[in-house]
């Protein structure tokens, strides 16, 4: 038996213990070009499943970049099968995430692979990691703190997404391509050593067999035996993050006094947190604050922690682009945002108004109204004078009568004639603007 028909048998082997999608159905295939794309493709057409090429132009390496889309396509046309591309600005995004580039590249292409994936119908994508790229994985997860999970290496399925060749390291996907005379592209960036996982893989693992020359496979074992034990230790976990992690609407809340009550609180709050792209340093630096004043702020790549007096608040990043309105005259609506629109009457007389008592709706002297009238988030040292009192409070003391938490305060209108507060939206209007016995015009405004 040839050495390819062993590795064959190896793949389909691995395919069937690991559960993975059965013979014959729909997968979108990442391939990039390189050797280990190339393969995956080659065994999974030859084993008959129904291969969609999916193929990223991450616009990283110029000319270089475009021959890798030229090379695949190519590939698909000899091969018969669907070919699929996309091309990404992926230094762009990666600024306006504040993320590296390598994490960009990779939010980049898993999320279009799976929109691929919905689209076409497919069971599942597939990718060409291999088993050197596990322990490349172990150490870089090693070097940035992630956690007992990123020291587990890479599972073969993770959701939609599957690892047919996790069983086979790179000098057998290097030997099958020569066997099997398949050709493939070779990213110049392989030896760039300002990259990470290129100097692990050259300098670091080198380093690691001269001392075990049987280093891959202790590392195998080593990964195995970590996965069972995070197992057992991640179903207690499990169990305490979907008590402690609770969803308010768009923000996500976590009870400190439940966290501070279990097992481990700092390992607890690392894997809450760590989905969100927070790092160690940060999950640390949040750790050693949980007892401190309210109001600190955390920030991730994607979302903001809120330190409150009783939660932790997470708020996922947004651009709002209008943090303010200004209305020129009555008119029959504004929109806020997506979930607020006004509905702004014209003034009429009062004699001919009955006036509703609801949250929702306000009443007020348009003759005190002077335009133009502003929407607008709190500022520190607001206040007005909140309807049916007559003396005057601090924004901040009426919102902590209202139990409020951070993120909510932040997140409340205000409508303004001149510098008075006229309306805490939806919540209080102020005293100044009632309608009463010497009014002759009454506006009315109301949430939709």
């Amino acid at each position: 038996m040839t050495t390819s028909k062993k590795t064959l048998r190896k793949v389909t082997q691995f395919i069937r213990d690991q559960n993975l999608s059965p013979i014959a159905t729909r997968l979108v295939v990442g391939v990039s070009g390189g050797a280990d794309s190339v393969m995956l493709l080659h065994i999974l057409h030859y084993l008959g499943y129904q291969c969609l090429v999916a193929h990223c132009n991450f616009q990283l390496r110029g000319e270089e970049s475009n021959e890798d889309e030229r090379f695949v396509f190519r590939l698909t046309q000899q091969m018969n099968v669907p070919f699929y591309h996309v091309t990404f600005n992926t230094k762009e995004y990666a600024e306006e995430k504040a993320i590296s580039i390598e994490m960009a590249a990779r939010d980049l292409r898993y999320d279009w692979l799976e929109t691929m994936r919905q689209t076409l119908q497919a069971d599942s994508i597939a990718v060409g990691h291999h088993a050197d790229d596990a322990i490349e994985t172990f150490f870089i997860n090693l070097t940035r703190g992630t956690g007992l999970r990123g020291l587990t290496g890479i599972s073969a399925r993770n959701g939609m997404i599957i690892r047919p060749l996790l069983c086979l390291n790179r000098k057998e996907i290097e030997l099958y391509m020569l066997e099997n005379r398949l050709s493939y592209r070779t990213d110049s960036t392989n030896y760039d050593q300002t990259i990470l996982r290129n100097n692990v893989r050259h300098q670091l693992i080198p380093l690691m067999e001269k001392m075990n020359p049987s280093f891959r496979n202790t590392m195998k074992k080593n990964m195995e035996q970590l996965y069972e034990a995070s197992s057992i230790i991640y179903q207690d976990v499990e169990q305490s993050t979907s008590q402690l992690l609770q969803t308010d609407g768009k923000i996500q809340t976590i009870d400190i006094a439940l966290l501070m009550q279990t097992k481990n609180p700092h390992f607890t709050l690392f894997e809450l947190l760590h989905p969100f792209r927070f790092n160690s340093a940060t999950i640390q630096s949040i750790y050693e604050n949980l007892i401190g004043i309210s109001g600190k702020q955390f920030f991730s790549s994607t979302h903001r922690l809120i330190k409150d007096r009783s939660q932790l608040l997470l708020v996922p990043m947004e651009d709002e682009k209008e943090t303010s309105f200004f209305i020129t005259q009555l008119t029959s609506n504004l929109q806020i945002n997506d979930n607020l629109t006004l509905e702004i009457s014209q003034p009429v007389s009062s004699a001919d108004i009955t006036i509703e008592k609801q949250k929702e709706t306000i009443f007020v002297d348009a003759e005190k109204l002077h335009f133009p009238l502003e929407i607008r988030h709190p500022h520190p040292g607001d206040f007005f004078y909140p309807f049916g009192n007559t003396g005057k409070k601090k924004l901040s003391d009426f919102f902590i009568d209202q139990k409020w938490n951070l993120y909510q305060k932040e997140q409340a209108w205000l409508l303004l004639s001149g510098d008075a507060i006229v309306w805490i939206i939806g919540t209080r209007p102020d005293n100044r603007f009632k309608v009463d016995e010497q009014t002759k015009k009454v506006t009315k405004m109301r949430i939709l």
